[in-house]
Formats: C-alpha cells, sequence, structure tokens
C-alpha cells in the first residue's frame, strides 16, 4: 500500500479542509470530518501517511503516532485513534467513514497559519511526548495518570528520585488548576511527591496491597481526576526541562526574543492548485 489511512477524534480544533504537511521524510495528509455531496457517507478527520514506493500498518502508523505526539504537545489536546486502513491510489489518500465512532466536540477551523512540531531531540523525548500524548487521549483518569507519571521514569529509575523531582520543582507549576490541587493536597500531605507515587502512581498499576484504585469505587476514581491536572503539569513540565522540549508557549515567547529560521515551525502556504502545503517559515 502506498497510503496508512488513520482516522481519528481529536481533542482539539482540527483543519476544515485538506492540508499536506511534511514529516521526517514522509507526505502527511489531514482530512477534516466531513460529508460530501451527494454522499450520504459522514467522512472520519484522518491522518495519512504517503510513501510513493510502499508503506506498512507497521510502518506508517509509527510515522503518524510519531506526527500525533508533536501535534498533541503543541495543541494541548489529546486524540483518540479510532481505525487505520491502507490505500493505493497516488493521487489521494484514502477515506473513512465516520460511523458510530466518537466524533470530536471540537469545532474544526480555518487551516492554521503556522504549526509547531517540536524536534525530539532524543528517543527518550520521543517516548515522552508518546506517553505524553497517551495520557491526553485515553479516556481513564488512573490511567491517564500513570502515563504522565511514567515520563519521569525515562530519565529515574527510582521512587526516591521521581518523588525527590516532583518536589523540587513545584515553584515552577503555573497552571491555576494545578496549583489549587497542590494547594489542598499540602493542607493533609507532607510530602506531595510521595503522595503522588503512592496513592497515584503505584495505586494505579499495582492491585496487590495497599495503597489501590479501585475502577468501581467512585471515591477513588473522583481523587484520581482531582489529581489529574497538578500530574499533567509535571508531566509537561519534566519533558520541557529535562528532556529539552519547550512547550508551545515556551517556543513562540523565545522565537519573538530571538527570531532566526527553525524548522519545527511551518507555515500555511497555498499553490497554484489551491492545495494548502505547510512549508519551513524561514
Amino acid at each position: 500500500m502506498k497510503w496508512l489511512d488513520l482516522a481519528v477524534t481529536p481533542h482539539f480544533s482540527w483543519p476544515n479542509a485538506q492540508v499536506e504537511i511534511p514529516f521526517e521524510g514522509y507526505r502527511l495528509v489531514l482530512q477534516p470530518r466531513r460529508q460530501e455531496l451527494h454522499d450520504p457517507i459522514e467522512l472520519a478527520c484522518t491522518i495519512s501517511v504517503f510513501d510513493p514506493n510502499k508503506t506498512s500498518f507497521e510502518v506508517g502508523g509509527t510515522v503518524a503516532g510519531r506526527f500525533l505526539s508533536r501535534l498533541v504537545w503543541s495543541k494541548n489536546g489529546g486524540v483518540v485513534e479510532l481505525f487505520a486502513s491502507g490505500s493505493n491510489n497516488p493521487e489521494r489518500p484514502g477515506r473513512l467513514g465516520q460511523g458510530t465512532y466518537e466524533r470530536s466536540v471540537w469545532a474544526q477551523v480555518e487551516p492554521w497559519d503556522y504549526i509547531y512540531l517540536p524536534a525530539a531531540s532524543s528517543p527518550k523525548a520521543d517516548l515522552a511526548l508518546g506517553l505524553y500524548r497517551e495520557g491526553m487521549s485515553v479516556n481513564s483518569a488512573p490511567f491517564a495518570f500513570l502515563s504522565f507519571f511514567k515520563v519521569l521514569n525515562i530519565l529515574y529509575g527510582s521512587g526516591a528520585d521521581q518523588k525527590r523531582w516532583i518536589n523540587e520543582n513545584f515553584e515552577h507549576i503555573w497552571y491555576q488548576p494545578a496549583l489549587d490541587r497542590l494547594a489542598i493536597l499540602q493542607q493533609t500531605e507532607d510530602d506531595i511527591g510521595a503522595y503522588l507515587y503512592h496513592q497515584g502512581r503505584c495505586a494505579v498499576a499495582h492491585a496487590n496491597g495497599t495503597p489501590l484504585v479501585n475502577p468501581d469505587n467512585y471515591k477513588d476514581k473522583r481523587r484520581m481526576q482531582d489529581d489529574l491536572p497538578l500530574m499533567k503539569e509535571i508531566s509537561g513540565l519534566f519533558i520541557e526541562r529535562e528532556l529539552g522540549v519547550p512547550t508551545d508557549s515556551t517556543f513562540f515567547r523565545q522565537l519573538r526574543k530571538n527570531w532566526q529560521p527553525i524548522p519545527e515551525l511551518l507555515k500555511k502556504t497555498v499553490n497554484e492548485g489551491g492545495t494548502i502545503l505547510y512549508v519551513p517559515y524561514s
């Protein structure tokens, strides 16, 4: 097959028209959710990876995943993968039906003027972005919490080191819901790093012993939902400070201070045929 086509449900505003984006030597195409004239089938939001020679589900699916991890980081919203297919028409990607799959509640918008796609500098940074995307996308507060916490494990193997890092970096958190949860926890917990590690990470990952997060226990689920904004911010802070991947806000703030051509920033263009293409901004 020449195309790997992946139907998705984005948790952020998706382009309302087809766009083409270069990524790691591949041609990627994003298609909006739509229903074309005289066609009763509603089509899903889709990301497609093109290789003129041929690709596979393993190769194309990995490229799509790496791209989505960067887009999730940039847009600060998850993406649910629905299903994958393959197609062979070299002129256009496949068209996948929406069916009864979850639809995005976010409005589709005019294609972005610019896209920031961070260039992770190492396999560890790549893994961190993948785990962050998983945490942003999964429909389970406990599993999302665990995905975010696993980011710290990339560099720190011991629980003691993970707890220490958390406790030493609260001062860098600025997101108000995370600060609000931190303030509440500090009223009852002397060691927040230990609380998040034992009552969160270990309680979700293990089912033998205590503490334990029981999926049928509403109190447990509510606590994990309350802790999730704090753990998300800790995870993002770790990716930025320890693995060198700037957030969207940091990237543009630094760019305004010291402008220079950067390959991570893509600009929207329109060719003579009306195709929307993204190119490195210079």
